[in-house]
């Protein structure tokens, strides 16, 4: 605008654009005409596209994080953090033909957020892409040993070691080999490590398993059951 005027492409000024195709720094060139005159030319930068469809696969042993190739960029970087609005730190530095990492530094007992970003390199000047969606995740928790035993007539008690970072477990029996498992408990304590099983048939076999969770984002992350257990 000048004065109240608005005024109108190539009628009375004219926009010439330079290196402003490739990630980098570009240029726009304003010179005005017929009534107007003068130049300015400013310039402004192109970034690489932001990092999409970042997910996280937990195992006992790692938090493996991937997400969709960007175009025309250099390398990756991959930031962690102990809350979602916590400070981020970055953990690692990938290539551009890599589109995946394995954290196995993340502890057994911590939850995880995680984002990640791309950037190019043009003449020694690095250009930084959005950071991708935040993601929260932590390790698979181990898989439970279990005892059990009985102690009445009528009454068994499965119990099990602790399992580090767990949040709970769930208990589960069949009765007979050719039945199906059901859920029969679930402990909403990591600290809870047995369950007393009453009311239950004189001289009928019983099996039982369990498996630990934990609770991420509020999502429960499962481990591998424990070995089966028989007892009459």
């Amino acid at each position: 605008k000048y004065k109240g005027t608005v005024l109108k492409q190539n009628t009375d000024y004219t926009l010439t654009y330079s290196n402003n195709t490739q990630v980098g720094k570009a240029s726009v060139t304003i010179k005005g005409i017929k009534n107007y005159k003068g130049s300015k030319t400013i310039q402004f930068k192109i970034s690489p596209q932001g990092v999409k469809n970042l997910k996280a696969t937990p195992t006992t042993t790692s938090i493996k994080l991937s997400w969709s190739k960007a175009k025309g960029i250099s390398n990756y970087t991959v930031y962690r953090a102990t809350s979602k609005d916590g400070k981020y730190t970055r953990i690692r530095t990938l290539s551009s033909s890599e589109s995946s990492y394995k954290d196995t530094t993340a502890s057994k007992t911590k939850i995880y957020y995680y984002k990640v970003r791309a950037y190019k390199t043009v003449n020694k000047t690095k250009y930084y892409g959005a950071y991708s969606d935040i993601i929260c995740s932590a390790k698979t928790p181990s898989k439970p040993v279990i005892t059990v035993k009985n102690t009445g007539s009528k009454t068994i008690k499965v119990s099990w070691k602790k399992v580090s970072g767990a949040n709970g477990y769930e208990v589960y029996r069949k009765a007979g080999s050719s039945a199906k498992y059901s859920i029969v408990q679930t402990v909403t304590s990591g600290n809870i490590l047995s369950y007393t099983n009453k009311k239950l048939t004189k001289n009928s076999k019983y099996y039982y398993k369990v498996r630990a969770y934990r609770t991420v984002n509020g999502q429960k992350i499962y481990s591998s059951f424990s070995t089966v257990k028989q007892i009459k």
